[in-house]
C-alpha cells in the first residue's frame, strides 16, 4: 500500500468532513422527533415502494423509540471515522475508508433517499420538477462513498484517485447540466422554487434570507437567462475535466459555481441554524474536483 501526498490530503479532507458531521450530529435538534420526521422518514418515503415500506417499518419500530441513544451511536461512529482518516497511518486510513464507505452508503439510502436518483422528482410549492445540482443531486453521502472507495483503490495504484475523480466529475456535472435542459427548468416558478427551498425548509440563516429571496426573485424574472447560465456553469466544469484543462482553470470555476449553489441554493445546508447533518453536496463536489486535478498538481511540483 502506497500513501502518497495526494492520498494523504484527500484522507485529511474527507476525515475533516466526517469530524464535522459527527459534531453536527450532537446538536440538540438531532435528539428530537423533528429530525426523524423531517429528515429520515421523508427520505425513506421517497424510495421505491417495497424498499420504502420495509425501511419505514424499521424506522418506526427501532429508530423512533431509541432515537436519542442511536443518535449518540451515529455521532460516535462519524467521529471515529474522521479520527481514523486524519491519523497519519496507512492502516487507520484503510479502516476509516472502509467504515466511511459502508456508513455513507447506508446514509445515502436511508437518510437521503438515494439522493433522488430513483425518482428524479422534487415536489415543492405545488410544482413537480426533476432533481438538479442546485437541489443537492446526487446526494452528499454518495460522494462520501465514492471518494472513500477511490482513496482505498489508490492505496494499491496511486493514479486511480485522480482519474476516477475526474471521470466521476465529468459524469456528475455533465448529467447535472443536461438535466436542466428539461422544459421544467425554464419555468420561472421552478427557478423560484429551487432557490427558495432552503428558506422554506429553515436551512438559510435569517440574515441571509432577504438576499436569497431577492436573488430568487431576480432569477425567476429572468428564468431563461438564469437556466442557460446554470447549464453553462455545470457543463463547463464537465468539459474542463474531460479535456484535462489545468487546475488553475477548473478549481476556481468549480469554487465559484459550487459556492453560489451552496449559499443561494442551499443556504449553507442549515450549518448556521443547528439543523444540518452534513455540509451538503457542494463541498463534496469541490473535493472531488480537487482530487481530479491533484495528479497534475503533483506532476507540476515534481
Amino acid at each position: 500500500f502506497v500513501l502518497t501526498r495526494d492520498i494523504r490530503l484527500a484522507g485529511l479532507a474527507l476525515g475533516g468532513l466526517w469530524l464535522l458531521d459527527g459534531l453536527l450530529q450532537l446538536q440538540p435538534y438531532m435528539f428530537t422527533h423533528a429530525f426523524e420526521g423531517s429528515v429520515i422518514q421523508s427520505s425513506v418515503e421517497s424510495l421505491p415502494g417495497p424498499l420504502s415500506a420495509y425501511l419505514l417499518t424499521i424506522v418506526s419500530a427501532y429508530l423512533v423509540p431509541l432515537s436519542k441513544s442511536l443518535n449518540l451511536v451515529f455521532a460516535a461512529l462519524e467521529l471515529a471515522v474522521g479520527i481514523l482518516m486524519v491519523t497519519p497511518k496507512r492502516l487507520a486510513l484503510i479502516v476509516g475508508c472502509v467504515l466511511s464507505a459502508a456508513w455513507s452508503l447506508l446514509i445515502w439510502v436511508v437518510g437521503e433517499g438515494m439522493g433522488g436518483v430513483t425518482t428524479l422528482t422534487v415536489v415543492r410549492l405545488n410544482l413537480r420538477y426533476p432533481e438538479s445540482l442546485i437541489m443537492g443531486f446526487p446526494g452528499a453521502a454518495l460522494l462520501y462513498f465514492l471518494i472513500s472507495i477511490f482513496i482505498l483503490l489508490s492505496l494499491r495504484r496511486g493514479d486511480i484517485l485522480s482519474e476516477a475523480s475526474r471521470i466521476t466529475g465529468v459524469a456528475v456535472f455533465g448529467v447535472g447540466g443536461l438535466l436542466q435542459l428539461l422544459p421544467e427548468f425554464w419555468d420561472p416558478r421552478v427557478q423560484f422554487a429551487m432557490f427558495t427551498s432552503s428558506v422554506l425548509m429553515g436551512s438559510t440563516p435569517r440574515l441571509l434570507t432577504p438576499f436569497v429571496m431577492e436573488m430568487a426573485y431576480r432569477i425567476a424574472m429572468n428564468s431563461i437567462l438564469a437556466n442557460t447560465l446554470e447549464i453553462i456553469a455545470s457543463v463547463a466544469i464537465a468539459v474542463s475535466l474531460a479535456l484535462r484543462l489545468p487546475a488553475r482553470i477548473i478549481v476556481p470555476l468549480a469554487a465559484v459555481w459550487l459556492g453560489f449553489v451552496w449559499v443561494f441554493g442551499m443556504g449553507f445546508m442549515g450549518l448556521l441554524n443547528g439543523t444540518a447533518t452534513d455540509p451538503g453536496t457542494p463541498p463534496l463536489l469541490f473535493l472531488l474536483v480537487v482530487c481530479a486535478t491533484s495528479g497534475r498538481l503533483s506532476m507540476r511540483r515534481r
